[in-house]
């Protein structure tokens, strides 16, 4: 089994998480790891016995990699992406893939031309009571899709760029998104959107200029309807993502996406199916992009599904902005 070389750009959380998953992984080395603080770039680089670098075109250039990890802040991608593509490097991009859909479909245009393989980092696709879910839907035994309702809940100033929405694009996009690319992945493209968004809790802090709270409404073509909220005036030290969603024939409580329970009603009974399987989504992911790569298997979750996410996003701050006039999603 021939070796494949992986490249880590940006030596943050993200980062580390992927390396030390990759470098666990069978036939898989970490050769080189890149930042713009050399200090980290050294120090996580470390780790794998990696070569650091403070430059990127400079990594390009002296490292023969075969895949590549994307773990930048939204404001710093800047063509990284499409400069691997061109040299036919797979590519796996944490969310969002970019802070606006421009930035997205010059990526994912990159990928199409190269004919390399992508993934995006929507690991919340992966939990095992949502893979559960999808078993369900594809078997016909939901019926038809109903009701999402989604938030996501926190209460955190842990990073600078992440107050700042020039940097971030704010919470809907850096956060949320999470939400609402299960929301799509569960119940189809959606068709419209209406949002709503303020800054109730950090108007006095300093250079915050995300918004704190939001809420959004989407109507998908089939007649089914979605809400999610999100707030960062919610518990400090807690990050919840909790959803469920009502099919014609099946309810889908889930605290996260390992857990859930499902309703069965049928013949006017009702049968509940408690399902807790905890898994490591993060490493689950990795190995699937291994798999992809070796083996030739479709992307399960390619460029163009960041991108379709990044859209409907932006349709939702677009929307709030017009406050909360209906904005038509792209897809």
């Amino acid at each position: 089994m021939q070796t494949l070389k992986a490249g880590i750009l940006g030596a943050g959380g993200m980062g580390k998480i992927h390396g030390k998953n990759l470098s666990g992984i069978d036939g898989v080395q970490v050769t080189a790891v890149c930042d713009a603080d050399a200090a980290k770039a050294e120090s996580l680089a470390d780790l794998f016995g990696a070569k650091a670098y403070g430059s990127f075109d400079e990594m390009l250039a002296d490292e023969r990699l075969d895949l590549l990890y994307i773990c930048l802040p939204p404001f710093a991608h800047s063509g990284q992406f499409e400069a691997a593509a061109r040299r036919g490097i797979h590519i796996f991009i944490e969310k969002p893939i970019a802070i606006s859909s421009r930035r997205g479909e010059l990526m994912a245009e990159a990928a199409r031309k190269a004919g390399i393989k992508t993934q995006v980092g929507f690991h919340m696709r992966y939990g095992s009571a949502v893979k559960r879910l999808r078993e369900l839907v594809r078997s016909g035994e939901t019926g038809r899709p109903v009701l999402f309702n989604g938030r996501y809940l926190c209460n955190s100033l842990h990073t600078p760029w992440w107050i700042d929405v020039n940097q971030c694009g704010g919470q809907i996009f850096e956060q949320a998104i999470h939400v609402y690319d299960l929301c799509r992945f569960l119940f189809g493209a959606p068709k419209s959107v209406t949002g709503l968004m303020g800054n109730v809790c950090h108007a006095a802090v300093p250079g915050y200029t995300v918004e704190d709270v939001s809420a959004s409404v989407t109507g998908f073509p089939t007649g089914a309807v979605a809400s999610i909220t999100a707030t960062n005036c919610a518990v400090p030290g807690r990050w919840d993502a909790p959803f469920d969603l009502t099919y014609e024939k099946v309810s889908a409580f889930f605290k996260d996406p390992d857990e859930a329970e499902f309703h069965f009603i049928s013949g006017g009974g009702e049968k509940i199916e408690l399902f807790h399987q905890p898994t490591d989504q993060k490493l689950l992911e990795d190995l699937d992009f291994i798999d992809v790569i070796r083996n030739g298997k479709p992307c399960p979750c390619p460029i163009e599904e960041g991108l379709r996410s990044l859209y409907y996003v932006e349709a939702v701050v677009t929307s709030a902005k017009l406050d909360g006039k209906k904005v038509l999603v792209r897809n």
